[in-house]
C-alpha cells in the first residue's frame, strides 16, 4: 500500500490525541484544505500577511470559517481554497476529513479536509491581503528527520515544528502535518528533544488570548 493510500485508508478512524488542550465545541465553524497531489504526494500550505490579526506571518492550509452559503463543511474548504489560492474544485477529489479541532487563538473549531489530485492545476496567490505566498511541500521533504524539531511560544505552549530553508510551520499546521505523516506511515524517527524558537515573522501575536493554556493550539 502506498502511503497516500494508507493516509486515505486511515480517515473516518478516530484520534484522540489529535485535539490538543480544549475540545472542540462551541467555537467558530471552520474548515482548511490538506490538498495532496497523486504524483509526487507535495501538499499546498500558504503564508498568512504580517498585517492580520490572527496567525500573522504563520504557514497555513488554505482555509478559513464557515459561510451560511457553504452547504456542508467541505463546501468551506473548497471555497475558501478556490478564493485564497485559485484551486479549481473540480479537479478535486475529495477523501474524508481528520477529527476537528479547536484551534484557541482564533475561538475557532476547525475540520482539516483532506483531497487529492493530479497536481497540474495552477494554485498561485490571489488576494495578497489574505495570503503572502503559497507554496507546495512533498510530505517526504517533511517527514525528514533534519526538518523536525519541537518549538516554543512565549504563551508556554510548545508543539511540533517544520524547520525548511525558506518556511518554518508550527502551530496548528503542525499539528496537522504531523497526523499526516504518522497516518500515511511517512514519519521517520526524529529528535523530540531538538527544541527551536519560532522565527520572529512567523511568530504572530507575542500575546495570545489570557484563556489559554500551555496545552492549547495556537
Amino acid at each position: 500500500m502506498s502511503h497516500l493510500s494508507a493516509l486515505i485508508a486511515s480517515l473516518g478512524r478516530d484520534d484522540p490525541d489529535f485535539s490538543v488542550g480544549r475540545r472542540p465545541g462551541g467555537g467558530r465553524s471552520s474548515a482548511v484544505l490538506a490538498l495532496i497531489s497523486e504524483e509526487g504526494n507535495d501538499i499546498v500550505l500558504t503564508r498568512r500577511p504580517l498585517s492580520l490579526r490572527h496567525h500573522a506571518g504563520q504557514v497555513a492550509l488554505p482555509g478559513g470559517r464557515a459561510e451560511n452559503t457553504d452547504e456542508t463543511i467541505v463546501d468551506t474548504a473548497l471555497r475558501e481554497a478556490h478564493e485564497e489560492v485559485g484551486l479549481d474544485r473540480r479537479l478535486v477529489t475529495v477523501r474524508g476529513v481528520l477529527p476537528t479541532a479547536h484551534v484557541a487563538a482564533s475561538g475557532s473549531d476547525v475540520t482539516t479536509v483532506i483531497a487529492t489530485w493530479s497536481g497540474a492545476g495552477t494554485v498561485g496567490v490571489v488576494d495578497p491581503a489574505e495570503v503572502a505566498m503559497v507554496q507546495r511541500v512533498r510530505l517526504a521533504d517533511l517527514a525528514n528527520p533534519a526538518a523536525r524539531a519541537t518549538t516554543r511560544h512565549p504563551s508556554g505552549y510548545r508543539g511540533p515544528a517544520f524547520v525548511l530553508p525558506d518556511i518554518f510551520v508550527w502551530g496548528f499546521t503542525a499539528h496537522v502535518l504531523d497526523a499526516l505523516l504518522d497516518r500515511g506511515g511517512w514519519s521517520r524517527p526524529w529528535d523530540r528533544e531538538r527544541m527551536v524558537e519560532i522565527p520572529e515573522g512567523y511568530l504572530g501575536a507575542r500575546r495570545l488570548p489570557e484563556e489559554m493554556t500551555p496545552n492549547d493550539i495556537p
